[in-house]
């Protein structure tokens, strides 16, 4: 760029998209987002989050959603703790009172099970009972169905293959999930229905 002349005022002779600096003329660079543009921004989002996010997660469907996720890793966990263990665990359903526990076989060898007592579960006797009326986190879900070949629970043997396969159903304000395990190999899966 030519240099003004001294004489010269520089702010008559420069664009208006540009300044004088050291006599020479520099255009302006505009850098970030105005107040303006921010505020709508923020609008925008809270608009659609308001609209979008609650409908996307009711209270209700995370509970149920979390109920079933809470039954297939003790589902799970049973399978697990039978093959590490090499004795059988179950999984028994009450669907009466909305609720399962974890069993194993008596300690004192006669025939039955008992609950099984885990030391990370606070260690109390027979402390693997999760309940869904007792735990504020379940409110209001139900266990619909608990069908495993004709019985409302399934064992696992020690080598993790459960005696039969079967479904249990938890609900919540009509919404319900549907969790599968396979009769040969214990996979366990779960859908909406």
């Amino acid at each position: 760029m030519k240099r003004l002349p001294h004489n010269v005022n520089s702010f008559s002779v420069c664009a208006a998209d540009s300044h004088a600096e050291r006599g020479r003329c520099v255009p302006r660079v505009q850098r970030g987002y105005t107040l303006v543009e921010v505020l709508i921004v923020v609008a925008i989002v809270g608009i659609a989050g308001a609209i979008v996010v609650p409908q996307m997660l009711a209270a209700g469907t995370l509970g149920v959603q979390a109920a079933a996720r809470v039954i297939i890793a003790d589902l799970l966990y049973a399978q697990n703790e039978a093959i590490a263990q090499q004795e059988e665990r179950g999984v028994v359903f009450d669907v009466a009172n909305d609720s399962y526990s974890l069993t194993k076989p008596r300690a004192d060898g006669t025939p039955g099970t008992e609950v099984l007592t885990e030391n990370w579960k606070g260690g109390a006797t027979e402390n693997y009972v999760v309940s869904f009326v007792d735990d504020s986190r379940f409110r209001g879900v139900r266990i619909i169905s608990a069908d495993f070949g004709g019985s409302p629970g399934l064992t696992f043997d020690d080598l993790g293959t459960p005696d039969s396969g079967g479904t249990v159903v938890v609900e919540y304000d009509g919404e319900r999930y549907q969790i599968t395990v396979a009769a040969f190999t214990g996979r366990v899966t779960v859908a909406r229905l």
